[in-house]
């Protein structure tokens, strides 16, 4: 078997996930447009899988078809009624912060203890945290994605195959995956539990559903309390949620993705995408079925381990990456702080345990890690490194 970063490796593995990205995606038009420059730098990331990730259905194709006026406004968040901020470069970056950020970049998992371990020679493009393991992914240059469990000492104990990221829940006990047969599987302390299946024998639909979030737990066979799997197709259908009762519904009418669910019934959501290709969204309580609050300035992403507060990228941007991050209060929907990158962009993001944005950005020339607090206030980790638009970095989501 041949993996993306082995030298003998041919290019037909990113050609299938190019195929197979754009077949599943081309339907679910709701990111900003992108030109002819971009559809080929997207084709390079199919490759490296990293973009797949993160964009959530961010579309190369679609920019045939897209109004001239989209491509020349920043990505399309003219519209937001909050300018963006621009960093000014003599600024002092803040002195370093407790935090605690996990990431992957040269082959090593660093852990938020400091310590550093070697991988296998893979390229994994995302990565959660379950039962203080690394649970990686990656195109092994098959139609799906490959998941590696690996244990803090850098040991993979265990794979199997996925049709997409793995999600992980609150509490990092339980995390969740479509197998490659339709099987919504999930894992946890009493072992794996399948919790129902979708149809991936529809034409274009083998890599159209992924689990996008679990909540619940600490395990799924708790008789109680159980879990719920998100479910979501980029073919533009409502998210579904399965739990781990035997019950499947949709989240609500219009919800065609969530980000991102917490342990008290909170999701992060898109909840419609306007005829300009603004995704709106915000949270959703499950518990009553209502939309806390709604945006169109943003999307809502992450919520922090705390849930006082929610990653915001831009409601439109390319595919190279948004040219802001933010953070909005989660009681109130107010942006508390936003980071902006002049001049190049912001590539991934994710909270720590206590609190801080952590997210690296490219500037044209190097690139940087950073933490982020809610107000704003931002630290450089790491020093830059020099590069071209693929980020060493692989943030390891909780």
């Amino acid at each position: 078997m041949n993996y993306p970063n082995d030298p003998k490796n041919n290019d037909s593995a990113w050609e299938e996930a190019m195929s197979r990205d754009f077949d599943a995606r081309v339907r679910d038009l709701h990111e900003a447009p992108l030109d002819i420059s971009s559809v080929k730098g997207k084709a390079v990331k199919i490759k490296r899988n990293r973009r797949a990730a993160v964009a959530g259905g961010i579309l190369g194709v679609a920019a045939i078809a897209t109004p001239f006026a989209l491509l020349v406004n920043n990505g399309g968040d003219a519209k937001t009624d909050q300018p963006p901020v621009v960093n000014d470069p003599s600024e002092t970056i803040a002195d370093p912060v407790a935090t605690d950020p996990e990431y992957i970049s040269g082959g090593e998992w660093h852990q938020a203890d400091g310590k550093v371990v070697g991988l296998p020679n893979r390229d994994y493009s995302a990565a959660v945290l379950w039962d203080n393991q690394l649970v990686a992914t990656y195109y092994d240059g098959e139609v799906f994605l490959t998941a590696d469990v690996i244990d803090a000492d850098g040991t993979v104990v265990d794979s199997f195959d996925t049709t997409g990221p793995v999600a992980v829940n609150e509490a990092g006990t339980t995390i969740a995956w479509i197998d490659t047969d339709g099987t919504v599987e999930t894992n946890g302390p009493g072992g794996k539990l399948s919790v129902g299946t979708v149809d991936l024998a529809a034409a274009g639909e083998g890599v159209a559903f992924t689990a996008s979030a679990v909540s619940g737990g600490p395990d799924c066979h708790e008789e109680v309390d159980g879990c719920i799997v998100y479910v979501e197709s980029s073919l533009g259908e409502d998210v579904q949620a399965f739990s781990s009762h035997g019950t499947v519904d949709i989240v609500a009418p219009g919800v065609t993705k969530v980000f991102d669910a917490t342990g008290d019934g909170v999701l992060s959501v898109r909840t419609r995408t306007t005829a300009d290709l603004t995704a709106c969204g915000g949270l959703f309580n499950t518990i009553d079925g209502t939309v806390t609050w709604e945006t169109c300035d943003s999307q809502v992403w992450q919520i922090s381990p705390d849930g006082a507060h929610a990653a915001a990228p831009p409601s439109q941007y390319d595919g190279l990456g948004p040219l802001w991050i933010s953070v909005r209060d989660t009681a109130t929907s107010e942006e508390t702080g936003r980071y902006t990158e002049e001049g190049g962009f912001i590539g991934t993001w994710a909270w720590t345990s206590d609190g801080q944005l952590i997210f690296d950005t490219y500037d044209g020339a190097r690139w940087h890690l950073y933490s982020m607090a809610p107000d704003g206030e931002r630290t450089e980790l790491v020093d830059p490194v020099k590069g071209d638009e693929f980020s060493p970095f692989t943030l390891i989501q909780r």
